[in-house]
């Protein structure tokens, strides 16, 4: 073989070669995009306060640019295939990089699911025993909890898989804890969970039963840590969100009053090594509105807290009337340093209009959190 007829064969061999090597990806290149994710399923606003059921709810999960408020993408619709009639998406979490855990109500019963952060195929989330055999009340909230696993709350107890899917505890939590948690907890609305694991969950049945309950981290059953009654009889604890920072717990209160105590939020500080729930501090009430607050919280629904921006997002009906027309989403920024000095600074309203704006898309907010989306950058 001739020497240039050589040269063209290694020169063909050598661009063949590198053509088939996998393009590398450069981290620095990857693009983290953080977004507030909403599920719009069924909902509670508090005793005496109406809200969509199961069939009448926007019954989606979508994304919002946490910087403008634009609605970027609808990850799921639940009244589409592969969902049935009347499921609903009670709650969601942010689960692992690539995924959200989504605890959709079907009936008194639930499926848990991954769905995709960027949208696509829903996967069933399979436990030991079927979720089934043991969601038997209505399903309402779900969190991560210390060990990476989920607490999955249903009315009157509070459950935990693992994050192989095994449940833990024949309940987690009981509804008859005793001493000042009490023994009638039939209406758990919410769950958190501390700095150390700690579990905090709330109770919105009428009065005197409606209160925050503190439990170990090893779950409880006959087990209570402490208590905390809500601020006034007529007022039912409906979200909440930990600092973990601060050691703060931030409780939404509503009810079908618009009077004092009643539609509010309190801070509170947390005692991480007894469970201790101490120094109530009143940082919103509706009935200093307009005077003291210039934004209307009525029925709020869910919130979350970016701990890294320090930013508090609530889902708040759009007026008074006790049978809700629809929700917003208010985004305030949250200084707990004002906690307890100026109560009426704590949270601060972006902008003059709501973030997120009632639409077809807001019936009910059921469920909220933010979550990050690295994005890999298209190859050429």
């Amino acid at each position: 073989m001739k020497a240039s007829k050589r040269f063209v064969l290694c020169g063909a061999i050598l661009v063949f070669s590198v053509s088939c090597q996998q393009p590398v990806v450069d981290n620095a290149a990857l693009t983290a995009h953080k977004f507030l994710y909403v599920a719009s399923g069924q909902c509670y606003s508090g005793n005496g306060i109406t809200t969509f059921s199961n069939t009448t709810s926007s019954n989606l999960i979508f994304t919002i640019n946490t910087e403008t408020g634009v609605r970027d993408r609808i990850i799921a619709d639940f009244s589409a295939s592969p969902a049935s009639a009347g499921d609903t998406p009670s709650s969601i979490v942010d689960w692992d990089q690539d995924n959200l855990l989504v605890y959709v109500r079907v009936g008194t019963t639930a499926r848990l699911e991954t769905l995709p952060k960027k949208g696509g195929t829903r996967n069933s989330f399979g436990t030991t025993p079927a979720l089934s055999t043991f969601i038997t009340t209505a399903p309402k909230s779900i969190q991560k909890s210390s060990d990476g696993g989920a607490l999955l709350v249903r009315t009157g107890f509070i459950e935990k898989v693992t994050a192989s899917g095994v449940r833990s505890g024949t309940p987690f939590v009981n509804n008859a804890l005793g001493a000042t948690c009490g023994t009638a907890n039939a209406l758990l609305t919410d769950v958190v969970v501390s700095a150390t694991g700690r579990v905090i969950t709330a109770n919105g049945a009428a009065s005197p039963n409606n209160r925050l309950i503190s439990v170990p981290a090893a779950g409880a059953n006959g087990s209570c840590a402490a208590a905390m009654a809500a601020p006034i009889t007529t007022t039912y604890p409906v979200a909440m969100v930990f600092d973990k920072a601060n050691s703060k717990l931030i409780v939404a209160y509503a009810g079908s009053a618009t009077t004092v105590n009643v539609n509010s939020i309190y801070a509170y500080n947390f005692d991480e090594s007894t469970g201790v729930i101490s120094n109530a501090q009143k940082i919103y009430d509706l009935s200093d509105y307009p005077t003291t607050y210039n934004y209307l919280l009525y029925g709020i629904s869910a919130m979350t807290l970016d701990a890294e921006t320090n930013t508090l997002y609530v889902a708040t009906a759009i007026s008074t009337a006790t049978t809700v027309v629809n929700y917003a989403i208010e985004k305030f920024s949250y200084n707990a340093a004002a906690i307890g000095t100026n109560n009426a600074t704590v949270l601060t309203k972006s902008g003059s209009l709501p973030f997120y704006n009632y639409g077809i898309d807001t019936k009910c907010i059921s469920s909220m959190v933010v979550g990050t989306v690295t994005e890999t950058p298209a190859q050429e």
